[in-house]
């Protein structure tokens, strides 16, 4: 049995924030593996322009291979249009149902998990793994991870990555203006959005 993290995301780009969750989990969570899943779309996004997915993908392929136990898992994008949490959390343990799966998420996003579609059935079946956001409320978090241990037994453990506030609209406003990113995403991110004109 193997104990997999399961980092989802839009990843557009994958940036420093997402590389502060990553190397908490990589450090602090004793994870087997660590799946990095980009998004087809996220339910909560459907109104943005995103970019192409086999962009999303090399950029997320340049960040795992970095790491001996991270991999990028394309399912979500070969998946329907917009992909929904339970739903492919049922599809990675149909293919991997002797594994432990964990998933990772921003601390926020315990704090409205319930009213998700199958959020009751997400908090149920599955572990997850919270990374603090900045300017979220410490308090609300313990207080809704206690109260969701008790009603649905989930099993929470909670990261102590650096907080990094980094936005994709900041990212992608910061290259429109022709100014350098490598305060915001990975060197190896950073170059391949320069090679291929992404974000202009």
């Amino acid at each position: 049995m193997e104990k997999i993290g399961i980092l989802g995301g839009t990843f557009d780009p994958f940036h420093l924030g997402h590389l502060s969750v990553l190397e908490a989990v990589v450090e602090e969570a004793e994870c087997d593996r660590i799946m990095l899943l980009p998004a087809k779309m996220s339910p909560f996004k459907l109104e943005q322009k995103i970019a192409d997915e086999k962009h999303r993908i090399a950029m997320v392929s340049c960040v795992a291979a970095e790491y001996e136990n991270v991999e990028v898992s394309t399912l979500e994008i070969d998946g329907p249009e917009v992909s929904y949490t339970y739903e492919t959390m049922k599809k990675i343990q149909e293919k991997r149902p002797e594994d432990e799966l964990h998933f990772i998420m921003g601390s926020d996003s315990l704090l409205t998990l319930e009213s998700w579609y199958m959020g009751e059935e997400l908090l149920r079946d599955f572990s997850f793994i919270l990374a603090p956001r900045p300017g979220y409320d410490s308090t609300k978090t313990k207080e809704k991870k206690n109260a969701v241990k008790k009603k649905y037994g989930t099993e929470i453990r909670v990261l102590h990555n650096k907080l990094r506030d980094i936005s994709s609209t900041e990212i992608k406003e910061t290259i429109k203006a022709g100014k350098e990113i490598g305060h915001l995403v990975p060197t190896k991110v950073a170059e391949y959005i320069h090679e291929h004109g992404l974000y202009l």
